[in-house]
């Protein structure tokens, strides 16, 4: 829930520079790229929560597909989150050198 979190404080700050559109074209591609992954990344996350609130437990050895997809599931949640942070922080830094 709280990559779902990240993305959607990371969307909301993209949607700060919607002003450098006349101003600064290239600037304003980047956080449109940005804004687009963000909002792929919410609605990616929401379908996995609701996928797990389905499969509440993990399937068992014998169920081989379904247990690999629940393992990658929690990997990709993990990178998901490091990826979270990582966006914020360059946003952060390039917010903070826009504007001083």
């Amino acid at each position: 829930a709280s990559i779902g979190a990240f993305q959607i404080l990371a969307c909301c700050t993209c949607l700060n520079h919607r002003r450098d559109y006349k101003t600064n074209p290239l600037y304003f591609k980047h956080f449109l790229n940005i804004f687009l992954t963000a909002f792929v990344n919410i609605i990616i996350v929401h379908m996995v929560l609701v996928l797990n609130s389905a499969t509440v437990t993990m399937p068992k050895k014998g169920q081989e597909p379904y247990r690999s997809l629940a393992i990658l599931m929690r990997v990709l949640a993990i990178l998901g989150f490091i990826n979270s942070l990582l966006t914020l922080q360059v946003q952060f830094e390039e917010a903070e050198n826009y504007y001083y």
